[in-house]
């Protein structure tokens, strides 16, 4: 054992020393000779001794994978099945055969099917699997809800509908369950990729000792991973056959896409392994390349590589916080792009199947994105304006005052209402605007119908004509909040009138926005110094100014702005970080050099004016009692004042939406790179991504064909083509 496992003569002694423990531990138990002694004893010892003892746990494993290989003793008894693993082998059995999942696949769904049944107290009462309710499974799932995120929480609601799915098609089930699964909604490109400047990646290679064996093995495998881009589980998957020395190139199997990588094998990197495959790497029939350091020597994990980067950073007492190893990963690439490589090229080397994968590198690239934030207009002072007073702004729709609605719902149906609202929120929906229609809906019912028990026809036609003075789009919005609700309540409640959507009205498209130039925002900012200051906030003016430069500069959300806090100004001043914002995204939004200055003089201001500055203080603080931040009803009012006073107004006279802001932003950039020519559609990806899109489809929308863009487009041809119609053509 001690020869073939290549453990050291002090391990041996410190193992054989422990032993006894381990023989006063199963006397007790009358095992006095290896005829009595079974596997599952010593699988029992190791469990016990586990949380008291790791020296003589390590012993007892050794021992147990020594007798098994040995034949020495028999397996044991093994404890008869449950009814609950019976269930999950019959379940993982389906799984293997009919849907041809991987075994750890199979792993993950036996294990939250485990919890379901634990859940439902399966092993004392099997017949509750038989006679399950939707009720038992929201309750799964909230209780799931405390303990997992929308991530985690999508994987269990895909496993509990494949469970049930294969329940019901065996015929075990009577109802379609997986049908009435809700999920949680997540979205691609959420969370901001984390990367580490090169300096901290080479602080962190420099502080690895390689004079130990331990210090030359995490070194290349570090290495690798910052060099390459490598991910962790194609770091362990490395073998001798994949290094071709004399092709100079390194195969890699990607274990996201399965395909192979062929990359080319620099001097460096070929030095490194060569060093650590002759002086460090064990003699082992393994052909993997990076073995353990203790025996016995078998390859590492990919658990293993973050363990190796914790314990790296540690030992070098570096003032990095803690990270995965995709942050090696993700720093690659910046590096990449940082150097002027397109991402075309990052891609192929990183394995992308598509230019969105790469395209998520690019959040991280400030100086790069910096490029696309606009500077802040140019404002020309006149005595001549005056601010219209807000009552005299016209009104775009007219106003209906709605009465206050209860804290709770009152009608019958609130329990229903209640449950269908605790359900989306657990499963992560922020359930703000639909909360809203709801109580409408709740309110009315309770008014009209106090004493119905089940929903009519005629019930949801009364409440559709109740929103006469909305528009198409948000009354069909509302109809389809309500809807869905009652799909919900008829799961328990039979004969539920569910409404036809056919019979909803048809959007309508929305509104082109009226684009504001840079002449135009230039006077709309100079007007706000006219905005007089509040007893709570002496410096309306300026905050209002600011936020509105933000908007026009940044292209920003209204409610990206108004959810900024002075925590989120970094490197500076020069960069805000958007947190959660639409689809639950965080951006980081670079900001030009006039927009940084006017962000410092205000926040100066604001110090001077002994003013809140805390971290979590809002940078739109109001100073009002009830909210500290402006509200979206009041920037509004006070953009159309300012709108209205210095007539930037559309062709009926009303003043712009501030959502309008977002498309000038987008539209000004276009122009801007026409002028400065520029290869605008290679510019487009990087808007989209300042922008917080996925991809340049989204912001197509926001790109509309104005004069400016058509004739820039139109000199950009006859300078690229001219010459062909002057020449006759092609010959």
């Amino acid at each position: 054992m001690h020869e073939d496992q290549h453990y050291t003569l002090g391990s041996v002694s410190i193992y054989l020393n422990v032993l006894p423990k381990v023989v006063e531990w199963l006397q007790p138990r009358q095992i006095r000779s290896f005829d009595q002694l079974t596997l599952q004893h010593l699988k029992d010892a190791q469990c016990y001794f586990q949380p008291r003892h790791a020296a003589t746990s390590a012993a007892v494993g050794i021992l147990e994978r020594f007798l098994r290989v040995q034949g020495i003793v028999p397996e044991g008894e093994i404890p008869a099945l449950t009814p609950m693993d019976v269930e999950i082998a019959r379940f993982a059995d389906y799984l293997c055969e009919a849907r041809g999942f991987a075994q750890k696949t199979i792993l993950g769904h036996s294990r939250i099917s485990r919890a379901f049944l634990k859940f439902l107290d399966f092993d004392r009462r099997p017949s509750q699997l038989q006679d399950l309710q939707p009720r038992q499974i929201e309750a799964f799932l909230c209780q799931s809800a405390q303990t997992n995120n929308r991530f985690s929480l999508q994987h269990i609601v895909a496993t509990l509908r494949a469970f049930l799915k294969w329940r019901h098609a065996q015929g075990l089930s009577s109802q379609p369950l997986h049908l009435q699964i809700d999920t949680p909604r997540v979205y691609r490109g959420e969370r901001l990729p984390r990367a580490l400047p090169q300096d901290q990646v080479e602080a962190i290679l420099r502080s690895i000792d390689q004079t130990e064996s331990p210090g030359q093995r995490d070194f290349a495998l570090l290495y690798l991973s910052a060099a390459y881009g490598l991910r962790s589980g194609e770091l362990v998957r490395l073998t001798l056959d994949d290094i071709d020395w004399q092709g100079r190139t390194l195969r890699v199997v990607q274990t996201k896409t399965r395909q192979t990588l062929q990359l080319p094998l620099t001097d460096e990197a070929a030095n490194v392994l060569i060093r650590y495959l002759r002086k460090t790497r064990p003699k082992s029939a393994h052909r993997e390349v990076f073995l353990r350091a203790n025996a016995p020597y078998s390859p590492i994990r990919s658990t293993a590589v973050r363990q190796v980067l914790t314990r790296r950073i540690h030992y070098g007492g570096l003032n990095i916080p803690d990270c995965g190893t995709n942050v090696f990963r993700h720093s690659f690439a910046m590096r990449l792009l940082q150097k002027g490589v397109g991402i075309k090229t990052i891609g192929d080397a990183m394995g992308h199947r598509d230019i969105e994968s790469t395209a998520v590198y690019l959040r991280l690239d400030v100086e790069t994105l910096g490029e696309v934030g606009m500077p802040v207009p140019v404002t020309v002072q006149s005595g001549l304006v005056k601010l219209v007073p807000a009552s005299s702004v016209p009104r775009i729709r007219p106003h209906r005052p709605l009465h206050n609605l209860p804290d709770h719902f009152h009608s019958r149906f609130a329990s229903s209402l209640q449950r269908y609202g605790d359900l989306k929120r657990a499963l992560g929906r922020k359930w703000e605007v639909e909360d809203t229609v709801l109580a409408h809906w709740d309110d009315f019912v309770y008014r009209n119908y106090p004493k119905t028990n089940s929903v009519r026809s005629e019930m949801f036609t009364a409440w559709s004509a109740k929103m006469a003075h909305k528009n198409a789009n948000e009354k069909l919005r509302w109809q389809q909040i309500a809807r869905n609700f009652l799909l919900f309540h008829a799961r328990d409640h039979r004969g539920t009138f569910i409404p036809d959507p056919l019979t909803f009205p048809k959007p309508v498209p929305v509104a082109p926005p009226r684009l504001i130039s840079e002449t135009e925002m230039g006077r709309v900012l100079d007007a706000t110094r006219l905005l007089p200051p509040t007893p709570a906030n002496p410096l309306r003016a300026e905050t209002i100014r600011l936020g509105l430069i933000l908007l026009f500069c940044c292209g920003l959300r209204r409610c990206e702005l108004l959810g900024l806090r002075l925590s989120d100004i970094e490197a500076d001043r020069t960069v805000l970080r958007v947190r959660l914002t639409k689809f639950y995204k965080s951006r980081l939004v670079p900001l030009s050099p006039t927009v940084t200055t006017e962000l410092t003089q205000y926040l100066e201001q604001r110090d001077r004016n002994k003013l809140p500055m805390g971290p979590e203080t809002f940078l739109m603080w109001s100073g009002h009692r009830s909210s500290e931040v402006y509200s979206s009803a009041n920037l509004l009012i006070v953009w159309h004042q300012l709108c209205v006073s210095v007539q930037v107004v559309k062709a009926q006279g009303h003043p712009p939406r501030l959502h309008d802001l977002r498309h000038s932003f987008a539209v000004n950039a276009l122009q801007r790179w026409y002028a400065q020519g520029t290869e605008v559609q290679s510019k487009l990806i990087h808007l989209a991504t300042y922008m917080g899109h996925v991809c340049p489809a989204s912001t197509h929308y926001y790109l509309k064909l104005t004069p400016e863009l058509r004739q820039a487009a139109s000199q950009r041809f006859h300078q690229q083509f001219a010459s062909l119609f002057s020449l006759g053509g092609l010959a």
